[in-house]
């Protein structure tokens, strides 16, 4: 079947009777089933984490050792966090596909595991990797890309913006404008709506727009987009600054921590002379130790604080070490 023939799975949701089975519940299906038990080795502790350490903590170092290129040291990590953050199983998946140490049937039966189990549990990381998986027979998976497309729409309608890109330039090329419209509208990609106006006739351009309507109903919103992407941001952040100043969040609790850590992006995010995650490290430590000698301390209504703050090119380390001389002469 072509790819112009294919039912958006959000508008197929819609057709769906009572009693049958969803779109969503037919693609598991196709997965076999799974359970952390067998999928997950036993969790070894390392000098970075260990199971006494809450999983947000587990899943931040083990995202930025995985940046770090440090794959060992992330996959223990991001196992002990994996049965409360079930994208800590992308980044498994990525990581087993690349050991060497395993052979390369191994390696495919391992990633393929990890992500078919987070893919089944909504995770649109782990559901483009399935669109990979079949559409190009990666980790020893047949070649099926009607199967694969759908687990991309799926990746798309979880609100992923590389899966939506993917379907856009994928019926761009196919010449489904309406198809590539509705998704350009649902990514909100001015500029690709605008390009492809300018190659639609009427008749596409209203099929777009009810494309759109139908999908909008279907795809995860914006909002809820972004506060999942700030709950991952608060796990990575709070891991970083646990790293480089370990005694930042000393006497917190990890509830107590998150608080601190979500009233701090939402005080900086609100704030034009932060830009920079740097700056945003900065004023969690120096706040946090301002705070730790006065509770109701507010390091943003000190000039030669936020001067220090302010300062794009000053690293964290000499911004914390400035901001506790000031404050040791002017107490908060």
């Amino acid at each position: 079947m072509k790819c112009k023939n294919l039912l958006p799975l959000a508008l197929a949701t819609a057709l769906v009777g009572c009693g049958a089975p969803s779109p969503d519940e037919t693609l598991n299906a196709t997965l076999p089933k799974l359970s952390l038990k067998e999928l997950l080795p036993q969790a070894v502790a390392n000098e970075y984490c260990n199971l006494g350490m809450d999983s947000d903590l587990l899943y931040g170092i083990g995202y930025q050792l995985y940046n770090d290129e440090k794959p060992e040291q992330a996959r223990s990590c991001l196992i002990m966090a994996a049965p409360t953050h079930e994208r800590a199983l992308c980044y498994l998946a990525s990581i087993a596909e690349k050991d060497t140490s395993k052979d390369s049937s191994q390696r495919d039966r391992e990633a393929f595991g990890y992500m078919a189990y987070s893919a089944v549990r909504n995770d649109s990381c782990a559901e483009f990797g399935m669109f990979q998986s079949f559409a190009y027979g990666m980790y020893g998976q047949t070649p099926d890309l009607d199967l694969g497309i759908r687990w991309l729409e799926r990746s798309a309608r979880h609100g992923d913006p590389d899966s939506q890109q993917t379907l856009i330039r994928m019926h761009t090329n196919k010449a489904n404008l309406s198809l590539a419209y509705s998704w350009a509208r649902v990514l909100d990609d001015t500029a690709q709506v605008d390009s492809l106006k300018q190659r639609m006739n009427p008749q596409q351009l209203s099929e777009g727009e009810k494309g759109y309507e139908q999908l909008s109903k279907n795809v995860t919103s914006k909002d809820e987009v972004g506060k999942e992407a700030r709950e991952e941001n608060i796990a990575v952040y709070s891991a970083n600054i646990h790293l480089q100043f370990p005694d930042t969040f000393k006497g917190l609790s990890p509830t107590d921590r998150h608080a601190f850590m979500e009233n701090a992006l939402a005080t900086v995010s609100a704030r034009p002379e932060f830009s920079t995650r740097d700056q945003f490290y900065a004023y969690v430590i120096i706040s946090r130790q301002a705070q730790l000698h006065s509770p109701n301390a507010n390091v943003l209504q000190n000039p030669q604080v936020m001067a220090l703050l302010s300062d794009k090119e000053l690293d964290v380390t000499d911004a914390v070490k400035k901001a506790e001389a000031i404050l040791s002469q002017a107490p908060l």
